[in-house]
């Protein structure tokens, strides 16, 4: 791609991600692989889905991080930058909405909230300088992509946002039982996706689709190594319940979604 029409992000954006991307390694492997060493620090008391879901969710946002941070250039962040907002906004004003969880008299509460607040200034003043960037790579997707998309938007978006404003209704059929708190926050693992996907329905290069297929597959496919991970131990999943199943499917077919577009990164008929 020419450095005409992806030109590089600014050296602060690219610091701050770089930041992120040290943070989402040592916050997600930690949850994800050594949690006994990782719960004490976190800011707020987390049983053991919990604690692996979120291992599972920040591993998985490294890959985005980290590609933006490597690449330095508007593509592909001009898809990770607007998922970043979204993700640390949304994060953000339910950790304010649910202040009682936190224990402000340790300092850790006090780190999120600079990082989160921080990080989400960071992209949304980013996001509106470069509102006026064009694609580098305009062609938007059309065919079976593009209706891959939509579904995408609209599935992951309505079921994030029911998250949001429902969230016992919406989390009912989880293989463990969420409450308001966390059901809010994990809203950001359907709402980023959904919006990553539509920044590609407006113009789609192939770093793009790589870059979103790798971290959609992530959180398709993390969560459920967790789940399993943690049921290994507790033995407190019903294999057998419906609801278990829908989670699993859900989450399977983000996988099989996020691999689709690693694979079709690799094709030159992607557009």
């Amino acid at each position: 791609m020419h450095t005409e029409t992806n030109p590089r992000i600014s050296a602060l954006l690219r610091a701050v991600t770089w930041l992120e991307v040290a943070i989402l390694a040592w916050a997600g492997g930690g949850l994800l692989f050594y949690p006994p060493i990782m719960a004490p620090f976190w800011p707020w008391p987390l049983a053991p889905f919990n604690l692996r879901y979120l291992g599972a969710l920040y591993t998985a946002a490294l890959v985005a991080a980290l590609l933006q941070a490597w690449s330095g250039r508007w593509s592909p962040a001009r898809v990770v930058t607007p998922m970043i907002f979204l993700f640390t906004l949304v994060v953000t004003i339910f950790s304010f909405v649910h202040l009682e969880r936190f224990d402000l008299h340790r300092v850790e509460p006090w780190i999120w909230f600079v990082l989160y607040v921080g990080v989400c200034i960071n992209a949304g003043v980013h996001l509106w300088l470069y509102r006026q960037l064009p694609p580098p790579d305009p062609t938007r997707p059309q065919g079976v992509l593009r209706a891959l998309l939509s579904i995408e938007v609209l599935l992951l978006g309505a079921y994030g946002l029911a998250l949001l404003v429902a969230p016992t209704a919406a989390s009912s059929f989880w293989p463990w039982k969420l409450d308001t708190f966390h059901a809010q926050i994990y809203s950001v693992t359907f709402l980023t996706p959904a919006l990553g996907a539509w920044v590609l329905l407006h113009g789609a290069a192939r770093c793009e689709w790589l870059t979103l297929g790798l971290t959609q597959a992530g959180w398709g496919l993390l969560p459920i190594f967790g789940l399993v991970l943690v049921d290994a131990t507790v033995k407190r999943v019903d294999w057998n319940a419906v609801g278990t199943w829908s989670w699993l499917a859900l989450f399977a077919a983000m996988f099989v979604v996020g691999a689709a577009m690693v694979v079709r990164s690799g094709d030159n008929r992607s557009r």
